[in-house]
């Protein structure tokens, strides 16, 4: 039985240990899902995600059609994990940078705003998420579900220093308020990205939205 060997720093042939052989199989299932995910978001930007096949996505990752089924179900398994890295990178950004001195109306508006033009930046990405996320089967909507909940939960913590710092009604149901806010979101971001509103029109509406979603919480909506 034959061993797989490596070249020592002295030049010498030794076997490659069962540890090295499978940190260089996962290395290498990494480094095709990383591919995968690229490959897809590139072409969902390009072309959309109706147009696009997934045989394209695995020519473009630089695998074969079939292999590209030993990493996901389908291509709406791939838009979940486009939506995962993308919107992932924009909410990240997002809780960075908000100006916690600000009154928590703003602070809010800020946060939800910045995750705003970084899909307008891209608005072919943004309409195949809003257009085809929310009428995924239950299997592939628990990523969606997940994510979401995640994010939800950095709001709420973000509105209990508000009450800790007097910004916010200590009766108010956190969790209930950060739904809240993201429906909103959710709703006008639907509208934008089918062309029914402008981005001006956008804004004003999520921001006057925002403010009474706050109405009579918080010393500034009082």
């Amino acid at each position: 039985m034959s061993s797989t060997t490596t070249v020592s720093a002295e030049g010498l042939d030794e076997p490659s240990s069962p540890r090295e052989e499978l940190g260089k199989r996962e290395l290498n299932k990494l480094d095709k899902q990383r591919r995968i995910v690229e490959a897809a978001t590139q072409l969902f930007q390009q072309k959309g995600f109706d147009a696009t096949t997934t045989a394209e996505i695995a020519a473009k990752a630089g695998i074969g059609a079939g292999t590209l089924y030993l990493y996901v179900g389908s291509k709406e398994d791939l838009l979940v994990s486009v939506f995962e890295a993308v919107a992932g990178d924009a909410w990240s950004q997002a809780f960075e940078r908000v100006d916690g001195t600000r009154p928590l109306v703003e602070q809010m508006t800020e946060l939800f705003l910045h995750v705003t033009d970084h899909h307008e930046a891209d608005q072919r990405l943004a309409r195949s998420f809003f257009k085809e996320l929310p009428w995924l089967e239950p299997s592939g909507r628990q990523g969606v579900d997940d994510f979401v909940n995640d994010f939800l939960r950095r709001i709420e913590d973000a509105l209990l220093d508000a009450c800790n710092n007097g910004q916010l009604d200590p009766e108010v149901p956190r969790r209930t308020l950060a739904g809240n806010l993201y429906a909103l979101w959710v709703h006008e971001m639907r509208r934008r990205s089918s062309g029914r509103q402008s981005y001006d029109e956008m804004v004003s509406h999520m921001t006057a939205s925002f403010r009474v979603a706050f109405w009579r919480m918080t010393p500034e909506t009082s």
